[in-house]
């Protein structure tokens, strides 16, 4: 884990805002919770608090529209799982501002991390399913860590009220909701009316915290470290790591950090679903219509048709990768699967063009540079095989840098300019800026980037460019959608694609 900046939105690639200025990050926090809990008019109480009523904009007639209002009301009212009494939450001015404090202190880590003068929370995910949960039956596991300065303590458990507003203020709306959950939040209300004995008309209040607490979705998990005094994060992150690397060899439990707030269910490749906006139409038609009926997308809207079986079974296990790591590698073998004969094809069109003719050698492919060389009175060294002149080739034939650039834009918002401007933390990588004339160029230049890529993760040498499990999951994350995309392109010619 290092402190690099990961400013990551919907897609992955947008500028997230900035949490500089403690009284608009505070104002955020109320809009989450009038999200959460549909106060968008919350009021101010004695000038100590902010006071918001649970569904108070369904109450009062949130879109001014009275037919559509009575209607809201209406359905609202007969839910038999709603609370029956006026809830309301309240938020103290200090604990908003203390909350803000926190999250503009934090701006420089992750956006899934909270850091304090001495502790560091991390969202995590437990990565190996088969095994015992770790805070199974109990909601929360501490743990006692010696250090040279004085005992740290470990906590793994739900994620703290900062934590969790971190995570919702990277999204708007709805989309909160996949951090907050607002039924969660009615089930806590609705048995906290039957144990207290509150009846329907009443008025009772709740904490903004306690709100938090038990609106937090149940999957979401954090770790948490507290050390002595001024411990730095620096020594926090070490610690960290121990005590994962040690969790992992006694209980075979894998915590790995969460770095991408936008995919917080694992998987670390943006999902590219190509049915709704490119046959938006056809894809209404279709539901309902195949066998059984009633499911969505039940009908494929492009022409099937057969596939190398190999081939096909890569680019499936790509698809269904959840860490990076998996995914890319599951592309970059779809790319690689016909390497030797683009290659060799590439050198024979180029000794045709010269006038002389190349026949495919006995044995090893490789041995045709050395006879091509002749053809063309040059050396062997500038046209031998290697694996970059390989992908080279394969782009060349089947790369639409036209298609490839309306893809990455239709899809991934802010991807153009990341890919044009962007760099990778973990190797060196050419630009590429798809509004340049020059397909030749742009080719080989993806090429070039798909491959450092694959290199920097595939060799782990201490002295050269490298990949770091987790730390730089993010960023390879942004990189699968060039790689995926030429790979369709090898698997889909253009007749082929929707």
């Amino acid at each position: 884990m290092d402190e690099r900046t990961h400013d990551t939105g919907e897609s992955g690639y947008e500028v997230p805002t900035e949490l500089t200025d403690v009284q608009e990050v505070a104002e955020a926090v109320v809009g989450v919770l009038s999200d959460l809990v549909t106060d968008h008019e919350p009021k101010d109480e004695d000038g100590q608090r902010v006071v918001l009523t649970v569904s108070a904009d369904i109450e009062r007639g949130g879109t001014g529209i009275a037919e559509i209002d009575e209607v809201l009301r209406e359905k609202y009212l007969g839910f038999d799982d709603r609370p029956r009494v006026r809830w309301e939450v309240e938020a103290s001015f200090d604990a908003v501002a203390a909350l803000a404090r926190t999250l503009v202190d934090s701006r420089q880590r992750p956006d899934t991390q909270i850091a304090g003068s001495s502790s560091l929370e991390m969202l995590v995910r437990d990565e190996t399913k088969g095994s015992v949960p770790l805070t199974a039956d109990i909601p929360v596991t501490r743990y006692d860590m010696a250090t040279p300065r004085g005992p740290l303590t470990v906590t793994v458990g739900p994620p703290s009220a900062a934590l969790l507003l971190r995570l919702a203020l990277r999204r708007s709306g709805m989309a909160r909701l996949a951090v907050l959950d607002r039924e969660a939040l009615f089930v806590h209300l609705v048995e906290q009316e039957e144990r207290r004995g509150i009846t329907e008309g009443s008025a009772a209040r709740i904490s903004a915290q306690c709100v938090l607490r038990v609106a937090a979705r149940p999957r979401l998990l954090a770790l948490r470290l507290d050390g002595p005094q001024v411990t730095d994060t620096g020594e926090l992150e070490q610690a960290a790591t121990a005590f994962r690397v040690r969790l992992a060899y006694e209980s075979d439990i894998v915590l790995a950090p969460v770095l991408d707030v936008s995919r917080l269910d694992g998987s670390s490749q943006p999902r590219l679903v190509r049915q709704l906006p490119l046959r938006a139409t056809e894809f209404a038609d279709a539901i309902g219509r195949g066998t059984p009926p009633g499911h969505i997308g039940d009908r494929l809207l492009g022409d099937s048709h057969d596939m190398e079986e190999e081939l096909s079974q890569r680019y499936l296990r790509a698809i269904a990768a959840s860490d990076p790591f998996a995914a890319y590698m599951g592309y970059y073998h779809v790319l690689e699967y016909s390497m030797e004969e683009e290659w060799f094809q590439a050198l024979r069109d180029r000794v045709e063009a010269a006038g002389g003719v190349l026949e495919r050698p006995a044995g090893p492919i490789k041995k045709a540079a050395k006879i091509a060389a002749q053809l063309l009175g040059v050396r062997t060294d500038t046209i031998e095989w290697s694996e970059l002149k390989a992908l080279h080739a394969v782009m060349h034939r089947h790369v639409d840098i036209g298609a490839l650039a309306t893809d990455l834009d239709r899809y991934l918002t802010g991807a153009a300019d990341y890919f044009a401007n962007g760099a990778v933390p973990f190797t060196q990588v050419p630009q590429l800026d798809f509004g340049q004339a020059d397909e030749a160029a742009l080719r080989g230049h993806a090429a070039d980037r798909i491959y450092r890529v694959r290199c920097a993760i595939t060799h782990s040498k201490e002295s050269g460019d490298r990949y770091s499990p987790y730390t730089d999951e993010l960023f390879l994350g942004r990189e699968i959608p060039l790689v995926r995309i030429a790979a369709e392109h090898r698997l889909f010619p253009p007749a082929r694609r929707l």
